[in-house]
């Protein structure tokens, strides 16, 4: 078994306060497993995340489109997964390119997938 990849660590420890990792050490060496767990809602609110991406093909000219992420609220990374001046494939042509992952957190789970919806519609990649 393992506990899955990408952001299924980070958003666990965000909003559960759990860290994966720890209590996959903790089971290995023969420590009870016993993580706090609330009885309602998540102390952590709300994580959603996404990848971007390409919507045509061509080369990605910048990363910029990236940039004034970095310092909205909620957003815990916007990450690229190309460098800049990559070849990348549109959906037209292929299966299109993962240019970027964002990761976002908000109170619930609406507010999160609302404000990812909303960022991934203002992204303008720049692909020539």
């Amino acid at each position: 078994a393992r506990m899955g990849g990408g952001q299924v660590h980070e958003t666990n420890l965000r909003v559960w306060g759990i860290d994966l990792v720890e209590e996959t050490l903790f089971a290995s060496a023969g420590i009870p497993s016993r993580p706090y767990i609330p009885s309602r809602d998540p102390p952590g609110g709300a994580v959603a995340y996404c990848d971007i991406n390409a919507t045509k093909s061509g080369t990605l000219q910048n990363l910029d489109f990236l940039v004034p992420l970095k310092s909205k609220e909620g957003i815990v990374w916007a990450k690229p997964y190309v460098p800049a001046g990559s070849k990348v494939v549109g959906p037209q042509d292929g299966l299109p390119t993962w240019l970027a992952e964002i990761v976002v957190q908000k109170g619930n789970s609406r507010e999160a997938l609302d404000y990812l919806f909303h960022l991934q519609e203002s992204l303008d990649p720049p692909i020539v």
